[in-house]
């Protein structure tokens, strides 16, 4: 049997075709190649790595000079100033005793209100064992460097539903120098504050103070502070460790709610008395940190 070539030809071109035409189906049905999608985790601001825009969270930081932008270092009033969705309330009739609310939640120092907010104070979780409550009086206002609100986040811990409030206090690394304020003004306002900071080579010290007098503008109403914070500091090419302490007390003297019929006779009367509240408190922390960003606090 003979082939011709001429023949043959023709027959392989068209079944060459025939597979072309099949296998470009195929192909086109093939499912697309996607990019790589990252997720990125709530993570806390301080010490995290991680850039405020990238956490999925509502997040505002302020430092120092936002805290002082009225002469007198002040955490709450600056927080309200600053930040939307902050409201402060006085239940209590003392300025100091102050209920900050965030967006609905609440971080108070009065037993019995229902507590949405973590409070930490250079790490270290600042809300009471018994109610949560949170003493905003105790907290050397001078000495605050640094503060990080966020919206909702787990890695807070207990009641952090509505989120939490970072404080970082300063050290002899962060602020150098000396400064000491006096101020006063009327219902016998005095206060005096001080603050140093030294930092030679890899060691560092700070130490800041805040005593404050207030009679206030109603009967039997009157606020007494006093607080002490110091850091000592070490940072090296493996790591940094901080040795700090706080020590603060006050006695506050707040006269509460009055009958409005009462405040029509005399804005200063007072319903019931005394009303008073005397808080202690004595901190020592250990701070350490590793070029990785992992940080043990104790």
């Amino acid at each position: 049997m003979k082939f011709s070539v001429r023949r043959l030809l023709p027959a392989v071109v068209a079944g060459a075709a025939a597979v072309v035409a099949l296998a470009q189906p195929l192909h086109a049905q093939q499912p697309p190649v996607m990019p790589p999608v990252q997720v990125i985790g709530a993570s806390p601001l301080i010490g995290s790595g991680i850039d405020r825009n990238s956490i999925p969270a509502a997040t505002h930081v302020q430092d120092y000079r936002d805290i002082e932008r009225r002469g007198v270092p002040d955490l709450l009033w600056s927080l309200n100033q600053e930040i939307g969705g902050v409201s402060l309330d006085s239940a209590s009739g003392n300025p100091f005793q102050p209920t900050f609310n965030y967006r609905g939640f609440a971080a108070s120092p009065l037993q019995g209100r229902p507590q949405g907010l973590a409070v930490y104070v250079n790490g270290m979780r600042f809300n009471q064992p018994f109610g949560d409550t949170v003493e905003w009086d105790l907290i050397p206002n001078n000495a605050i460097d640094r503060l990080d609100v966020e919206g909702s986040n787990p890695v807070f811990g207990l009641n952090a539903l509505g989120g939490s409030i970072n404080v970082r206090m300063k050290n002899g690394f962060t602020w150098q120098g000396g400064e000491l304020s006096l101020s006063g003004g009327s219902f016998g306002q005095r206060q005096g504050e001080f603050q140093w900071g030294y930092q030679s080579g890899s060691l560092s010290g700070y130490l800041a103070g805040t005593v404050l007098h207030q009679d206030g503008w109603r009967n039997l109403q009157s606020s007494d502070l006093q607080n002490a914070y110091g850091d000592l500091g070490w940072r090296g090419s493996h790591g940094e460790l901080h040795l700090n302490f706080t020590v603060a007390h006050s006695d506050l003297n707040g006269p509460g709610t009055s009958p409005v019929q009462l405040l029509a006779v005399n804005r200063a009367a007072q319903f019931t008395a005394p009303n008073a509240i005397s808080n202690w408190v004595t901190l020592a922390t250990r701070m350490s940190s590793v070029p990785s960003s992992s940080t043990t606090r104790s």
